[in-house]
């Protein structure tokens, strides 16, 4: 992959942070009392019980969820906060990723993730804020790109009025147990599911990817999918058909449930795969996910998944059409 560059952020120099992180918004700027005073900055120690609190009452997952992901991979350098009068308020995170074009260059990438606003503060403009304040962070990071998943279809109107548009697609298909038996097989081959590493998932999927317009993830991301796929009973896999070297992550949501997150081979070997993977993976529901381009004779739907903001000026145009892959983007 051409400029691929570490995916931390640089150092910001120490004006720059006296005078841009601390982004302090008076009430009289905002239309009230003097004495207000809105502060958004970098997660700091001494945040996260907070911020625990407050993704518990605007997501619903279950303490030992939030627990997970704040023990496996969270940062603080990674985490924006707004304070209202002292207290955290709001707050997003910034994973960096890289965007990837079908010629295999590279871009900086944030993916803006978990934005979250207190449930007696929202309609306030919090989140835009925030929003805001990522923008300018990026930008003076040289992040080219930011990426995120509307947790709902509504917020892809909301994420339109702050300057993201669509640009990732997933297809969706729901298959009982009946449906994955009933699959035609052309060919008949040899087909093998093992757990891998992470390092091992991320070098098989970027091949499986190359030549496509899709999001790439560091190793340390795949590490944490890894665990939330064991976490739930499942894990992420090597799928092996002759010479083809593909790879799955699964996730179990029930005991009758499992979520294919992520299943990425050549089209012709599909509906294979599908079968095989009801060997391991015992349900009566399956829910597969694919790059919009797979999947071609699966009755499912083709939905926009993620969407994008630039925040650098660049020659190079995502032309009308070109329909991303994000993956798993931890939702």
């Amino acid at each position: 992959m051409k400029d691929c560059e570490k995916l931390n952020y640089p150092t910001i120099p120490t004006e720059w942070k006296k005078s841009t992180w601390q982004l302090i918004l008076r009430g009289k700027e905002l239309g009230g009392n003097e004495n207000k005073m809105q502060e958004i900055r970098l997660a700091q120690e001494g945040d996260v019980d907070r911020q625990k609190e407050i993704w518990q009452l605007c997501f619903g997952d279950p303490v030992s969820y939030i627990d997970f992901y704040y023990s496996n991979r969270y940062k603080n350098a990674e985490t924006a906060v707004l304070l209202h009068k002292g207290e955290i308020a709001a707050m997003l995170t910034m994973m960096p990723v890289r965007t990837v074009r079908p010629d295999n260059c590279s871009f900086r990438t944030s993916m803006i993730y978990a934005i979250a606003t207190d449930p007696q503060h929202q309609n306030k403009g919090f989140a835009t804020q925030l929003i805001d304040f990522s923008d300018q962070y990026l930008r003076d990071c040289q992040t080219e790109l930011s990426v995120l998943v509307p947790a709902n279809a509504q917020l892809f109107d909301y994420y339109r009025r702050q300057g993201y548009r669509s640009g990732f697609y997933i297809k969706e298909t729901q298959l009982s147990s009946h449906d994955v038996d009933r699959l035609p097989v052309s060919r008949q081959c040899t087909c093998s599911i093992k757990s891998i590493t992470p390092q091992e998932y991320n070098w098989r999927r970027n091949n499986q990817l190359k030549g496509r317009f899709y999001i790439s993830y560091p190793d340390e991301d795949i590490v944490y999918q890894k665990k939330l796929s064991l976490l739930s009973g499942a894990d992420i896999y090597a799928i092996d058909i002759e010479d083809i070297k593909g790879c799955l992550a699964v996730e179990r949501i029930s005991p009758d449930k499992v979520l294919i997150k992520e299943l990425l081979l050549p089209e012709d070997y599909i509906y294979l795969a599908i079968k095989q993977i009801l060997q391991f993976a015992a349900a009566s529901e399956y829910i597969f996910r694919t790059p919009p381009y797979l999947g071609e004779h699966l009755r499912g739907t083709l939905r926009p998944f993620g969407m994008f903001k630039r925040h650098i000026k660049s020659d190079w145009i995502i032309p009308p059409g070109n329909l991303g892959y994000l993956g798993f983007a931890f939702d």
